[in-house]
């Protein structure tokens, strides 16, 4: 499925595009130049993706990739599906020497997430888990990865804002 006719959105209300559902060992990347989502990597053992994973569409970030994006949710989300979402925060993430910074999210059409404003909204357990991933995603991966901190909504924004890519 071609990505490139979702729209980003705006800063306030953006969209996703879920490549790794929450629990997820097989990490999917979508590639805009063949216009496909293809497998980029496997987990191993009990590592996990913490939170669904994708992409924010109409972004180019600068780590020279579509910006990341982790997004909590009640279920896992499936691959390929686009989310409407809130930014709430933003993971400060360093890989391979390169700034690689991830945007935390809330779907707004789960209202559960309501409440969830800013990163000090954000489950604790669900921060926590996110910490544990990146402590061991370096050894799973033979790289260098490494999350540097977790800043709040407006450095997320900022970061939505500067990868956006012009209409």
């Amino acid at each position: 499925m071609p990505f490139k006719k979702v729209p980003f959105g705006n800063a306030s209300i953006f969209n996703a595009v879920i490549e790794v559902p929450t629990g997820g060992q097989k990490k999917y990347e979508y590639d805009p130049e063949m216009e496909a989502i293809h497998l980029s990597g496997v987990l191993y053992g009990d590592l996990k993706y913490p939170l669904n994973y994708g992409h924010v569409p109409k972004t180019w970030a600068q780590d020279n990739n579509l910006l990341d994006v982790f997004v909590i949710s009640t279920y896992p989300i499936s691959t390929g599906t686009v989310v409407a979402c809130r930014a709430v925060g933003m993971l400060e993430v360093m890989d391979r020497g390169k700034k690689d910074n991830k945007i935390l999210a809330v779907p707004v059409k789960e209202p559960v997430f309501d409440h969830i404003k800013d990163v000090e909204d954000f489950p604790q357990e669900d921060l926590n888990k996110l910490q544990e991933f990146y402590s061991h995603l370096p050894k799973a991966w033979k790289i260098d990865i490494q999350l540097k901190s977790i800043k709040n909504r407006e450095a997320a924004i900022k970061e939505l804002l500067a990868a956006q890519e012009p209409e």
